[in-house]
């Protein structure tokens, strides 16, 4: 017999919960393809620092937003 794993997560529309079969992440919990249930993170060199370079790029985009978002309000 085998057993269908559902993934834990909630989805945005209504907050219900995603119905896709799932497997059990390190951490013990149970996620989809779409939950990021396969996703292991770069493995190679380049992988590791263009995935370091987009959080830069991320954070230094956030900061310029916050910073509009405050010259609006004066």
């Amino acid at each position: 017999m085998k057993f269908k794993l559902p993934c834990e997560t909630l989805t945005k529309q209504g907050k219900r919960p995603c119905r896709a079969p799932g497997i059990v992440m390190k951490n013990g919990r149970i996620r989809c393809k779409v939950h990021g249930g396969y996703s292991t993170g770069p493995k190679t060199k380049e992988g590791k620092a263009r995935s370091a370079n987009n959080i830069i790029k991320y954070n230094d985009q956030r900061a310029s937003n916050k910073r509009q978002i405050n010259e609006q309000d004066l």
